[in-house]
């Protein structure tokens, strides 16, 4: 990677421009000034991208299955339109993104109702995430109800499958936008897509497990 623009000044101006000077001065920090390592960790960046999202896409599809059959169970298979218990539940916030999603899925389908599965879908990860979080304690029992999301783990608590979850999704927004992620803990968050996938569910781990190359990609810092 670095000979290609060692050789040729033009390219390394052209690239630096493109990915833009505050973009690009991130990784230059990290480079200590070096345009060479930085454009290598920039790359590096990229593929430590690559190997996490196989995992945080089955993170993100395992968990949204299982909140939503948590709220068949709890509601209804109808509960995304059941105004009277489960949408009286729900924070303001998550009030809104769950009628945008409503909104969004009856123009795109031409039907009323829309379909369950394709609002669970539409759902962002971020409305997901907030329903482990502290407004929905009391709301959803998590105390006794938590192992409906995570059979596989009995010691993961409400808080510590929050400030995980909560990471997580930071994780994924991040490589969403194609932000730097090389400076933040990934080990740690590796292992926290572990755990939190596991205790999901082992079969969607096992493939993570098996389609994951995280720990090569770390050892390669430049």
């Amino acid at each position: 990677m670095q000979e290609i623009f060692a050789k040729n000044a033009a390219l390394k101006q052209s690239l630096k421009v493109s990915l833009s000077s505050p973009r690009f001065a991130r990784y230059n920090a990290a480079a200590k000034g070096d345009d060479l390592r930085a454009i290598a960790i920039y790359h590096w960046n990229v593929k430590l991208s690559q190997s996490l999202y196989t995992y945080l896409q089955a993170w993100e599809i395992c968990f949204r299955n299982r909140m939503n059959e948590f709220l068949c169970w709890k509601y209804n298979c109808n509960w995304p339109y059941d105004e009277r218990r489960a949408r009286r539940q729900l924070t303001r916030m998550d009030q809104s993104r769950l009628q945008d999603a409503i909104v969004r899925q009856e123009k795109t389908r031409g039907l009323k109702p829309a379909p369950l599965p394709a609002i669970v879908a539409d759902l962002s990860a971020g409305f997901w995430v907030s329903q482990v979080s502290k407004s929905y304690e009391i709301p959803y029992a998590w105390r006794h109800n938590l192992a409906r999301i995570f059979p596989h783990d009995r010691a993961l608590d409400m808080r510590s499958a929050w400030t995980i979850c909560d990471e997580l999704l930071t994780l994924r927004n991040r490589i969403a936008h194609h932000e730097p992620i090389f400076y933040l803990p990934l080990e740690q968050r590796h292992r926290d897509l572990q755990r939190a996938v596991a205790a999901m569910c082992p079969g969607t781990h096992a493939f993570a497990e098996a389609s994951c190359a995280f720990m090569e990609t770390w050892n390669t810092r430049p």
